[in-house]
């Protein structure tokens, strides 16, 4: 199970205003819900909805294998806005029968699902995107290969069954260096650059390309459960890099430029990234988000659990930098929660998986902006919702 840890905007802890605050604003935001349809969402004629019912389907067959009482998502039990599994049944069921096209899955969502706007008021709506990374790797130890990538150790999982904490990063490394840890026997591959094993950490799945030009996927096994330090934020307080200026690129280019200093900056961070290998996976699927299912790209959102279970449906509004660095699109399209992140707190929070080509990183690492998701609910429970308010 993968956790998509920290999206880049954990990164830099940026502030994004525009959102309204206070009662009025609550008030008049549930006086709209009360309206609104699909037609009163901006780019919902526009978008294909057949990608987001490809991507949906896939949670769907999760959610047909729980009982009726089931919560979506356990982490998500108290959310009463999502019902339960036997809410979602009938659309999921009516889901699989969907023939192709954009017109047909525009009208199924129109025929068993209404929007319904999130109740509260989130003072810092923010919308990033993540990606699954291509670096260099070997399966042995030489040369430059020096960084190992490791598995969880079983030593780990004894204490973590007594209830005893995880060491931090710092231990961890300290413990691999000197032979306490066997990192011959717990690495997967070894790295050629300490700054891609870092973003490996953060994105929570990554391609490998070994010697022999093959690829070994790697995807998200477990976390020691440690705080997470935001790189971003560091390199702010120091002067490194402006706050407005952090991105996934400027944070590499400033840690390629300090060698000396990347070491002891990483081990600012107590928050540690198990992995295993993907495999049996063919490359056009995505790496398994936290609902255990291959993520889609540009449909396939992380969320707070606490807000989103996790198979539920969301109308995101917000926008995303072009790859070809040419400015701001629009970002108004069907999207599906799939996956979680250490970094993704609020009702209006979301990271974006937009895959693992060049241009997905491009997106990925400077996409951070103000947005709104909006609930799309089976009719029954958005009905139940509006009557509630």
């Amino acid at each position: 199970m993968r956790y998509a840890i920290a999206a880049l905007a954990g990164l830099a802890l940026l502030t994004v205003s525009g959102c309204s605050s206070g009662e009025a604003a609550m008030s008049e935001t549930r006086a709209r819900a009360a309206g609104l349809s699909f037609a009163d969402l901006d780019g919902w004629q526009a978008d294909d909805q057949s990608a987001a019912l490809a991507a949906f389907r896939r949670s769907c067959a999760r959610i047909l294998t729980l009982d009726a009482a089931d919560p979506l998502d356990p982490k998500a039990e108290g959310v009463a806005l999502y019902g339960t599994a036997g809410d979602w049944r009938e659309a999921c069921s009516a889901a699989i029968e969907v023939p192709p096209g954009k017109a047909a899955a525009r009208s199924y969502f129109e025929t068993w699902f209404a929007p319904v706007r999130l109740g509260g008021a989130d003072a810092r709506p923010l919308f990033t995107g993540y990606f699954e990374p291509e670096m260099r790797g070997s399966l042995h130890r030489h040369g430059s290969y020096q960084t190992p990538i490791i598995s969880f150790p079983p030593e780990f999982a004894a204490a973590r069954a007594a209830g005893e904490p995880l060491p931090s990063r710092s231990t961890i490394e300290a413990e691999l260096a000197d032979g306490r840890l066997d990192a011959s026997r717990l690495a997967l591959v070894w790295l050629a650059d300490p700054v891609d094993a870092f973003f490996l950490h953060v994105q929570g799945s990554g391609r490998v390309r070994l010697e022999d030009g093959s690829l070994v996927r790697l995807a998200f096994s477990a976390k020691n459960n440690r705080p997470y330090t935001s790189l971003g934020k560091l390199l702010i307080e120091r002067g490194a890099i402006p706050r407005d200026e952090v991105s996934m690129q400027t944070i590499r280019a400033w840690l390629e430029a300090h060698p000396a200093d990347v070491k002891p900056l990483l081990s600012r961070n107590d928050s540690y990234i198990f992995f295993k290998r993907l495999d049996g996976v063919g490359l056009e699927a995505g790496p398994p988000g936290a609902e255990k299912v291959s993520l889609t790209p540009g449909r396939s959102l992380a969320v707070d659990r606490s807000f989103h279970p996790l198979g539920s449906l969301l109308w995101l509004d917000s926008r995303y930098p072009a790859a070809d660095g040419s400015g701001l699109r629009p970002l108004q399209r069907l999207m599906v929660a799939q996956d979680t992140g250490t970094a993704i707190r609020g009702e209006q929070r979301g990271d974006v998986f937009w895959g693992a080509s060049p241009e997905a990183a491009e997106i990925a690492g400077r996409m951070k902006e103000p947005g709104e998701l909006i609930a799309i609910l089976p009719k029954p429970l958005a009905s139940a919702a509006l009557a509630a308010r």
